[in-house]
């Protein structure tokens, strides 16, 4: 994380140190969601080499998205790998040929991802009420669909390494 993130803006900083595995998944997708519509707002604009900053940004959160869901005892993890990897080379397509349709795809790709992960955001909140007055010990995977259970196992948080979502 951005050694000044604390003075930027303190409550993003914890929002983000304390934020569960599945939040925190969403915040960097719909951080990645809403790069995409700042790089096309600077391509307009003429900001070439400020785009290409928050390209390289959004390329290193694809990238933290991807090594987050690699774990070969899961069969599902080499379908949703190949999804971050394809939105990493449309990313690439897209910073090459300067193409605001396939930068407004990215878009809507990420934002599928970001809705996703508010649902299950949204499960977790539902079923953590429903708790009553129980303790707050969530389990290991709740929440999260089946198929990506194992990807929060305890061995393989979905962390933000050394990112932060500060603009």
């Amino acid at each position: 994380m951005d050694a000044d993130l604390a003075t930027i803006n303190p409550y993003l900083q914890q929002e983000v140190l304390t934020a569960s595995p599945i939040r925190l998944r969403w915040l960097l997708v719909n951080r990645a969601k809403d790069l995409t519509v700042m790089i096309g707002q600077m391509w307009q604009a003429g900001e070439e080499g400020q785009a290409l900053q928050w390209i390289i940004r959004l390329r290193d959160i694809l990238g933290e998205l991807l090594e987050g869901v690699k774990d070969p005892a899961n069969p599902v993890s080499k379908e949703v790998s190949d999804f971050y990897v394809f939105l990493l080379q449309m990313l690439a397509e897209v910073e090459q040929n300067r193409s605001i349709p396939r930068l407004r795809t990215l878009e809507e790709l990420l934002a599928y991802e970001a809705d996703t992960w508010q649902m299950v955001l949204e499960k977790q909140a539902r079923e953590l009420a429903g708790a009553g007055s129980k303790p707050y010990a969530p389990a290991p995977h709740a929440g999260v669909p089946t198929a990506s259970a194992p990807f929060l196992s305890a061995g393989n948080t979905l962390s933000a390494g050394g990112f932060s979502l500060e603009v």
